[in-house]
């Protein structure tokens, strides 16, 4: 295990609180829990194909990237009428 993996399995420790907000906080802590899920997910993505060194699996992170934010509004969108 190189310092890319150990970092990416601490990003992951580190959405345990996340997970946590969108169980028990209200709706608007749980679309701010998402987006910050979503970025991390984004770069432990990348800190994972840099650690097993496969640059084909960049192009995921990436496209991930650029979907996101956009998924996040849609969810914001539906959870309107309760935000």
């Amino acid at each position: 295990m190189n310092g890319f993996v150990v970092a990416a399995i601490v990003m992951l420790l580190g959405l345990v609180p996340c997970g946590l907000v969108i169980l028990r906080g209200g709706v608007a802590e749980a679309v701010v829990a998402y987006q910050v899920i979503s970025a991390v997910a984004v770069m432990v993505l990348l800190l994972l194909s840099q650690g097993f060194n496969r640059s084909g699996e960049f192009e995921l992170a990436v496209v991930l990237a650029v979907l996101f934010p956009g998924s996040g509004l849609l969810y914001a969108r539906a959870l309107g009428r309760w935000l």
